[in-house]
Order: structure tokens, then sequence, then C-alpha cells
């Protein structure tokens, strides 16, 4: 490890520079798919809050070909859907000898003081051939709110409720000759179970798909398309991913359900070190799907400004543009804005609930191969929302 990374990144994180929520699933519902310098994060949702800084922690220790290093650090952060937070990260990161990518594990122990937390492993593995090989494993305890579904559900329509959730993924992809793309095989499980309802709310009516739980697996495959200059700080390239899994009936206690996501993402140099980054995101549903894993606007990558979860139903989808700009040294500048809509079918798309957020941020390099400590204020329908975190919206 570089001693002036290592110790910029310890002593960021120690200040309270820090990671993304994403124990509000899908964080996404990483998974993952999370935050997707990992092709294999599987969604838009949140990560764990430990996830971004674990993967800038391996990257500045990088091991040689055929090494193995380790890190260790501690985690603290401030999101809209869990304030406070801290915890620990820590891991080991490898490269086999002639790999086009190195490989990483990693395990992370978060809490925040709204009394949500999350244990995550995690870990890829890019073999010499260019085989891609990630999984992960999560369990967490999160206090959230239901606030109904489509795009006009009010304030006045909040619930809380806390979910405790036992979740993971598997998937592997093949390199395919002459092109930048992988593609394979992708299974995931889920157990779940709601608790603290509002009595007499809509959640505790048990008319609202998982509200009494979940319990299921699925199979399906994912295809990841990258050219991008660097993985945390890209001035040029594209980066592509989408999957869809079925969760069968015979596979759990529900009636078979289906979801599907498609991204892409283009970095456009525009000289003196200035990008402009473009990125867009859907996201689909169909069969028996419970409330908490349907497509939903807000998070700290997509509408920002938005809070995780405010808005879901059976589809939904997203466009941003972010402007970054160098001002001095390691110091750098951004700005950005979203749009996005979710809707029960596509005949409900329409204009007059397009949602709209946007904001500027600073950003604070931290290693060399360009991880950054980030911090954004992001105004959406409810008003301004501060987030602090490792590593970029896309």
């Amino acid at each position: 490890m570089k001693l002036r990374s290592a110790s910029a990144l310890l002593l960021a994180l120690a200040l309270g520079a820090a990671s993304t929520a994403r124990a509000a699933e899908e964080a996404r519902g990483a998974d993952a798919a999370a935050h997707a310098t990992d092709p294999a994060a599987g969604a838009a949702s949140a990560e764990t809050p430990a996830e971004p800084a674990a993967k800038a922690a391996a990257e500045s220790v990088r091991a040689p070909p055929g090494g193995v290093r380790g890190f260790a650090l501690p985690v603290l952060f401030w999101l809209p859907e869990t304030k406070l937070g801290l915890g620990a990260t820590g891991g080991l990161h490898l490269h086999v000898g002639g790999a086009p990518r190195a490989s990483s594990v990693f395990a992370a122990l978060v809490y925040t003081l709204e009394g949500q937390g999350s244990v995550d492993v995690a870990g890829d593995l890019t073999t010499r051939g260019g085989v891609f090989v990630g999984g992960r494993v999560r369990a967490l305890h999160f206090p959230d709110v239901y606030y109904g579904l489509g795009p006009r559900s009010s304030e006045g329509d909040r619930e809380p409720f806390t979910r405790r959730t036992v979740e993971g993924y598997l998937v592997a992809e093949w390199p395919i000759a002459g092109t930048a793309l992988r593609a394979g095989p992708r299974v995931d499980f889920r157990a779940e179970e709601i608790r603290d309802l509002e009595a007499g709310g809509a959640l505790a009516s048990g008319g609202v798909p998982g509200a009494r739980g979940f319990r299921g697996a699925g199979a399906g495959g994912s295809l990841t398309f990258d050219t991008r200059d660097s993985a945390f700080w890209p001035s040029r390239g594209a980066y592509a991913q989408a999957w869809y899994t079925l969760y069968p009936r015979a596979l759990g206690d529900h009636g078979g359900l289906g979801r599907g996501l498609a991204e892409a993402r283009k970095f456009l140099p525009l000289g003196s070190g200035r990008t402009l980054g473009l990125a867009g995101i859907a996201e689909w549903s169909n069969g028996d799907v419970p409330f908490t894993m349907l497509p939903r606007l807000g998070s700290t990558r997509f509408l920002r400004g938005i809070r995780e979860g405010r808005y879901r139903d059976r589809l939904s989808w997203a466009g941003q543009a972010e402007l970054r700009v160098p001002v001095r040294g390691r110091l750098s500048a951004t700005a950005f804005g979203a749009l996005g809509e979710v809707a029960h079918s596509p005949r409900d798309l329409g204009l007059d609930t397009i949602k709209v957020a946007g904001g500027a941020g600073l950003r604070w390099r931290l290693t060399d191969e360009g991880a950054n400590i980030r911090l954004d204020v992001a105004a959406g329908p409810a008003g301004p929302e501060l987030y602090v975190l490792v590593l970029e919206a896309f």
C-alpha cells in the first residue's frame, strides 16, 4: 500500500467521510448492485455502507501477481436513509498472475443511530482467462419507511416498518472473444421478515405483497460491457450491464416473480481534465413481487436528493448527467442533475409524474487509482439532502 494513499483514506474515513447506504437494498440490492464498479452487483439499490470504502481500500493495497495483501479500516457515514452510522471493514486483495483485473474479498459490519445494522461478506475473482466470478451474502436489520406505491404517493402515507433480511447472489461471466463483453449465469436467494408494522396501515392489513415476509430463490443471466479507462474516476469509455432473474413458484413461498435491470453509462472528455458523464437505468418486475424488491427511485446513485424507496412500483427509469471539473491537486468539483419515474406498467408512464433532482459536490482523491471521498448536496421534491461517502454515483 502506498503510505500516502492509505493514510489519506484512513484519515478521511476517521473524520466522517463514508460510504453508501445500501443496507437499504438493493442496496441498488447491491444488491448490488449494486454500486456497480462491480459488474456483479446487480441492482440499483444501495450497497452496505462499508462496501465502497472496502473497494477503495482494496485498490490502494494492490497485491503483486500471485500475491495477497490485507486491509482494515473504520467507516463513518451520513446519508438521508441512515443518518450517522459507523462500522468497520477489512479484507484481502489478490492478483492472479496473468489476470486482466485484480480480485478481492471483504467483510463489513455497520450500525447506525437509526438502529439499522448489517453484516456483509462479498468477493470477486478474475481468472487468467478473464472469467469473472462474484458473490455476496448479507444479513441486515433495517428500520425503514413505506410510502405506498406509484409516483403519486405522498409523505402523509408514510408507514414505519422493520425488515430483517438474509440475501445473496452468485454470478459468473465469461469473456466473449473479440468484444468487451462478458456473459454468464446468475443465481439469487432472499429470506425476509417484516416487523414493527403500524396498526391500521396498509402493510398491517396484509394487502401489500411481501408485507408478511418473503422466501425465495431465483436464477437467470447477466451481461456486462466495459471500456472505461478507470472503474473509479473514468474520463472516457462506456459501461453497460443487464440482468434478469426468475424466481419460480416452486422455490419459495410466493406465486413466482421476475426482476430485471439494464444500465448504461458514457464518459466524454471535454479537455483540461473535465469530463461529462451520462447514465441511464431501467428496472422492471413481474409476478408476485414483494414491495421491498420493487424498482424504486432515489438513492446515492440515481436521483440523489430523493430518499431511497420514496417512490416504488413495478417499473422505474432514471437518467442523469454529471460534469466533473478539476479544481486543484486532488480536489475536484461536480454538478449533476437527474430525472426519473416509477409506474405500474409502461402505459402508465407520463410526463406529469416525472421527478427531478440535482445538486453539486466536491471530491478529494484518496488513491492514485482515482477513488474519491465525495460530499454531495442534492435537492429533490422534499428539499435538500446531504451525502458523504466514498466512490462515485456512477
